[in-house]
């Protein structure tokens, strides 16, 4: 098995919570937490369902930081990361950690044929590295695409801010 082989559909997180844009950051803040997620993808209407952006935790602490309270009635397009990072449903796992990488993201949205299918995220990846020892040999090889000491900080980040150890 190798990183190359396991496509991201098998990782996929199809149950994703979506908000329209011109919804306010207290009802995506709503949504999270009803959820227990961290993020929520945007899409221009629910009929189309067409991602446009995502707000996740680290936004809306960022928001709350800048924003007077009275701009909390203001569309979430004002206030979403965008543009948004996405791959195609035909993507490798190892396809989606390069791009995280580069990009300095956490989550990615996956299309299929232009359709928004899902959503995978570092935890995803994580998870499935975890379960397979075979692919965490993989990524500690020298000659992997992301450096050890970057894929070290991370493994270290999820190992300890997870459930692991409760």
């Amino acid at each position: 098995m190798s990183l190359e082989s396991i496509s991201i559909m098998d990782i996929l997180n199809k149950n994703v919570k979506t908000a329209e844009q011109n919804q306010n950051i207290l009802e995506i803040s709503k949504i999270m937490f009803d959820n227990n997620i961290g993020s929520v993808v945007i899409v221009d209407n629910y009929e189309s369902n067409n991602p446009v952006g995502v707000i996740t935790e680290r936004d809306i602490i960022r928001i709350l930081s800048t924003t007077q309270l009275g701009n909390f009635q203001m569309p979430v397009s004002e206030l979403m990361s965008h543009p948004i990072i996405t791959l195609s449903s035909k993507s490798s796992i190892l396809d989606a950690m390069k791009l995280m990488y580069e990009r300095k993201i956490r989550r990615i949205i996956v299309l299929e044929e232009n359709k928004f299918v899902g959503i995978v995220t570092e935890h995803d990846l994580f998870n499935i590295l975890m379960k397979n020892k075979d692919l965490i040999t993989i990524v500690s090889d020298t000659n992997f695409p992301i450096p050890q000491k970057d894929m070290y900080q991370e493994f270290t980040h999820h190992w300890f801010s997870n459930s692991y150890f409760k």
